[in-house]
């Protein structure tokens, strides 16, 4: 079944209606939901069909065999058709109007029987033929329109044959639609109700569906929203905190090993003082994004783990290819240009120190220790000057 897509406008229930992009999820769910009962309706109506024949060798003997040879033809012919429409092409129409068709095509049957015979009890055994449109009608679970048109079919064919039996009397017929119409327009509604039913319970599914879908997308957002720093759209502390773990029990279970990179900004702190929070914010985001876009995809992952300090996690195992990344990621910063004229040394733009190991480092016996090792690591960059890469060489 297809689900409505999160953000939907919640589903009409203007008297049942399935609106046209639903339908093929509607037929979907009919055949799903309502399949078997379709197919038991089949097999009981031609099971009560079959059965028919001891009335016929009572009322109409004449006929008896005449009965029993067109009832077992018309029982293998719907067995045949059966197999056809559930097991083959199983189109939810089809399946739906097929005990309907063959009570017409058996209400016609059996009134050739009637007019055949010479028995005095037709008269009175032509009121079965109410059964004929009362199991068409209760049978129906998806279209009112053609078990409507199926019922009028079966009415025609039954008030025209009984117009014939009686030599075209209007009052035989008159009594017997008095009859006869009430039991029609009552099996009408109950499959009216009974459609509408099926209709309510697939939007009410759909609605459901509607609302799960737009909780677990909320809920989605929420949890990103968790694990993403609100101003640079990188993974905030949280969400590094919980990668970092993971990579280590990830290394644990594969043995494969990984690697971090600690980043400041450089005198950041006059930056900010001098230039404004406003732009101060504009070069955090600048500066991420800088980060992310020196990485192939799938490379590694970004976070600002607070203030102007960035992390990065890499599936990279080789220290020397380690500086080298972290070289390529400084100088990438650095050729971003951002004007800071107010740092203390004789650059006039925007820098960063790195600070960068692998889990190989002998030190690096838990997942804390890596991120204190480089953390010791940019220490060590800052204090030879800012601007450069200070990485583990075993």
């Amino acid at each position: 079944m297809s689900a409505s897509t999160p953000g939907q406008t919640p589903i009409k229930r203007t008297r049942h209606v399935i609106p046209a992009p639903l339908q093929p999820a509607y037929q979907r769910y009919v055949v799903e939901q309502h399949g078997r009962f379709l197919l038991a309706i089949n097999f009981i109506a031609m099971f009560a069909y079959d059965l028919y024949v001891f009335a016929d060798a009572l009322l109409i003997a004449d006929m008896a065999m005449e009965s029993l040879l067109l009832r077992g033809i018309l029982s293998l012919i719907g067995l045949c058709n059966i197999y056809v429409v559930f097991w083959r092409y199983r189109n939810v129409l089809l399946m739906d109007m097929l005990m309907p068709i063959h009570d017409i095509i058996s209400t016609i049957a059996w009134f050739e029987l009637l007019k055949r015979s010479q028995s005095p009890d037709v008269p009175t055994f032509v009121y079965a033929s109410v059964v004929f449109v009362i199991l068409a009608n209760l049978g129906a679970r998806y279209s009112f329109r053609g078990i409507l048109a199926c019922s009028c079919a079966i009415s025609t064919i039954i008030l025209y044959n009984l117009w014939l039996l009686h030599d075209g009397q209007g009052k035989p017929v008159l009594v017997f639609s008095i009859a006869y119409l009430p039991v029609l327009l009552f099996s009408l509604f109950i499959s009216w109700t009974n459609i509408n039913e099926v209709r309510r319970a697939f939007l009410d599914d759909q609605e459901k569906q509607r609302q799960r879908d737009e909780l677990a997308a909320l809920n989605q957002r929420l949890s990103e929203q968790a694990r993403t720093d609100a101003l640079t759209s990188v993974g905030n502390r949280r969400a590094f905190d919980r990668a970092l773990d993971e990579h280590w029990q990830q290394m644990q279970r594969n043995g494969r090993p990984f690697s971090l990179l600690l980043l400041d900004i450089d005198f950041f702190k006059p930056f900010n003082d001098h230039y404004g929070h406003q732009v101060g914010d504009q070069s955090l985001c600048a500066v991420a994004h800088g980060i992310s876009a020196s990485l192939r995809h799938g490379q590694g992952e970004v976070f600002r783990y607070g203030g102007e300090e960035f992390v990065v996690l890499l599936q990279i195992a080789d220290a020397e290819e380690l500086r080298a990344l972290a070289e390529r990621l400084r100088e990438h910063i650095a050729d971003l240009a951002i004007e800071h004229l107010h740092r203390p040394d004789s650059l006039n733009h925007l820098t960063i120190s790195i600070g960068a190991s692998t889990t190989q480092a002998t030190r690096v016996q838990q997942a804390q220790d890596l991120f204190a090792h480089c953390d010791n690591l940019l220490y060590e960059a800052k204090q030879q000057g800012r601007n450069r890469v200070c990485a583990h060489v075993e």
